[in-house]
């Protein structure tokens, strides 16, 4: 498998909703600080500000009222089309009312005198003005009652009435032109449709004449009716002929089995002509064996006459009711033909009829639109020079009220500051967090990562007993929550990190270890082909090794060295050129999986991904990808910029270890250095006492 080699340094990376949480929860302290902050020093600014600040102003009113008639929906339901009283739009008309058309006008009314010379400034006046007005108008609706409430607040006392008067009677006379121009354009309409339709309605009848003279039919339903009842008629006589052949069969096998009569076949052989006398003859014959049967044998000359008599009738029986058998046969094979015959007129004329109906609903429909359209045009024309439209009562405003503003308005301060406060208690967490590189908690990498903590371990010294002790703890519980998560034999186990140092190399050593203490068979492989740590650590830098042996084809029984008892290790071996392009080879892949077959546990110590690729290869290869994280040397970019590259190739971290952990981040680890420390202290003061006892 070869990974391309595209720009991850690129690779977008959206914040979750889970991530989102995560930060506010670490941060929260920070939020609220700056909330409280920032909404304390807003809240003081606008009572310093504002304190004494009133402004004075004259506030006018009126309003509009609207009906629900109209002559637009009246016209269009003349003309075919189900259209119901238009109910006025308030949110339309109050976009209407504060547009520039009907604002300017109100302002042509009212500077008309002003300005009569149409001076160059006469526009931007008008801009100005309508700016204005759009600030310092209010428009409520009331849809209940129909109703659009209007409350202009102005500087002037006089001026306020009249320009809110003059903009109602603006908005009243533009209303009247736009419902004028619609009822115009419906004329027009009408008219042209009423040409079109005609012309159509001509032609249709012209069409209609020639196809009834060419084919005949007059009246297409019922010819129809006609020929389908003809058709169902025969279909329930081939029905009752079915049955009573089957009848007539199931009597003659009866009779040909039995070689006698009974009442079953008396009921059903009841209406064939002559059957009845013969029945008759053959009862009496019955009755008179039954007679002879008391004073002779069944072999008697008397009784063997009755029985050929007997057998006479029967056999006259069947031949009768084979003859009728055959009768129905030849009317049924009559019917079907009937029935073919009119399946193939319906074949034939179906077209025609199908012509037929479309033609004549078509006449029909455009017929009802021509007369429609007609009335609905005359009634038009006649209403062209009324003025109307669905306003029913405009009140003007007759005087204005004064009103003050200003002051230390509470409600709007207290939500201003709190606004303000939440927006830069989000901000602080924002910045917070885009400063904070490193990992303070195990819950932060692992909200990052996505993946289970297997494990953390502290920095320890060779030196310090209880710390060496501490971390080979939680390199056994790094390998029993693997062990736990595979649940299967046979595994390779990727060891990687995001840059060096991070504590890998001597991981991947300790974690073979583990296994080993565990009874397992291990082999240690060195993959990191750039650096050769580990072959470096354990003494093998110039030792052929992995790449030797995928490259000239070697066992690798010659090349693994045993370093304990069941432990086993892969030197790196001879540099390559290029180990990206190594390790995508498939040699690579099958020589991994012989390695896998002949050991327990199969540990790869990698190169970091930040710095190459190359272990990207690999990577599905493995049966377990555990990540290494050097808590105080790896920043969450970092851990971020390799997680997104993971999941770019489709492969997936299974576990994470916490390297270089701080005592403070994790009490746990705290707890077990302590543990150990106090084991260690009490074993040495032990066996002081027992030399000095000694």
């Amino acid at each position: 498998m070869w990974v391309e080699m595209k720009d991850f340094n690129q690779s977008e990376e959206q914040l979750s909703i889970r991530e989102i949480f995560f930060a506010f929860k670490k941060n929260k302290k920070i939020f609220f600080l700056s909330f409280i902050i920032f909404s304390f020093l807003v809240a003081v600014s606008q009572l310093v500000f504002l304190r004494g600040k009133k402004i004075t102003y004259y506030e006018a009113r009126g309003s509009v009222g609207f009906g629900n008639f109209s002559y637009l929906p009246a016209i269009m339901q003349k003309l075919g089309i189900d259209i119901k009283e238009i109910t006025p739009d308030l949110e339309f008309e109050s976009k209407v009312i504060l547009s520039d058309e009907v604002l300017g006008r109100a302002f042509d009314v009212v500077y008309r005198k002003e300005n009569s010379d149409y001076s160059e400034n006469y526009g931007e006046k008008k801009k100005r003005f309508i700016r204005e007005v759009r600030g310092n108008l209010s428009i409520s609706k009331d849809h209940k009652e129909k109703v659009i409430n209007l409350v202009l607040r102005w500087r002037k006392k006089d001026e306020a009435p009249q320009i809110l008067n003059a903009i109602l009677d603006a908005y009243n006379e533009y209303s009247q032109e736009r419902f004028k121009n619609e009822v115009s354009k419906a004329v027009d309409m009408v008219g042209v449709a009423l040409s079109h339709i005609e012309e159509i309605l001509a032609h249709s009848y012209l069409d209609f004449a020639a196809f009834s003279a060419k084919t005949g039919i007059i009246d297409a339903k019922y010819q129809v009716k006609l020929i389908f009842d003809s058709l169902q008629n025969l279909k329930d006589k081939l029905r009752s002929v079915d049955v009573r052949m089957n009848v007539l069969k199931n009597s003659l096998s009866d009779i040909e089995r039995r070689k006698k009569i009974d009442a079953d076949n008396i009921f059903a052989l009841s209406d064939i002509e002559g059957f009845q006398k013969i029945y008759e003859e053959y009862n009496s014959l019955q009755i008179k064996r039954e007679e002879l049967l008391s004073q002779y044998t069944e072999k008697h000359p008397k009784i063997v006459a009755i029985d050929n008599q007997i057998n006479s009738i029967i056999e006259r029986m069947r031949r009768i009711i084979s003859f009728e058998i055959k009768r129905l046969q030849l009317e049924r094979e009559a019917i079907l033909q009937e029935i073919d015959q009119i399946n193939q007129t319906i074949l034939n004329l179906s077209s025609y009829f199908v012509d037929y109906i479309r033609k004549r609903d078509k006449i029909d429909l455009i017929n009802s639109l021509f007369y429609n359209y007609y009335e609905g045009f005359m009634s038009a024309t006649l209403l062209g020079g009324v003025r109307f439209s669905m306003i029913s009562q405009i009140n003007k405003a007759e005087f204005a009220n004064v009103r003050t503003s200003g002051g230390n308005k509470l409600s709007w301060i207290i939500f201003i500051s709190a606004l303000v406060g939440l927006v830069g208690g989000f901000v602080s967490i924002y910045i917070s967090e885009v400063l904070d590189m490193k990992f303070r908690s195990i819950e932060e990498v692992e909200n990052l990562i996505s993946a289970p903590v297997l494990g953390t371990l502290t920095k320890f010294s060779e030196s310090d007993k209880a710390s060496c002790l501490a971390f080979e703890h939680g390199i056994d519980g790094v390998r029993t929550n693997i062990e736990l998560l595979s649940m299967r034999k046979n595994i390779i186990v990727l060891c990687f990190s995001s840059i060096p140092s991070e504590g890998k190399t001597t991981i991947s050593l300790h974690l073979a270890k583990s296994f080993v203490n565990a009874g397992k068979r291990v082999l240690l492989v060195d993959l990191d082909l750039r650096h050769e740590s580990l072959s470096n650590l354990l003494g093998f830098i110039n030792s052929p090794g992995f790449v030797d042996a995928v490259t000239y084809d070697m066992k690798p029984d010659n090349l693994v060295k045993e370093i304990e008892n069941n432990l086993y290790f892969l030197p790196c071996g001879s540099r390559h050129p290029s180990p990206s392009a190594f390790l995508s080879h498939q040699k690579v892949k099958d020589f991994l999986l012989s390695l896998k077959e002949k050991f327990d546990y199969v540990v790869l110590d990698s190169s970091p991904i930040s710095a190459v690729y190359d272990i990207l290869n690999v990577m599905h290869l493995s049966d377990f990808n555990l990540l290494i994280v050097g808590m105080d040397r790896v920043s969450k970019v970092q851990v971020k910029r390799v997680s997104t590259i993971i999941n770019q190739v489709k492969a997936k971290i299974d576990g994470v270890v916490l390297n270089l952990v701080d005592e403070k981040v994790s009490p746990y680890i705290s707890y077990y250095v302590n543990k150990y420390a106090y084991y260690y202290y009490y074993s040495d003061s032990s066996k002081k006492n027992e030399r000095k006892r000694s």
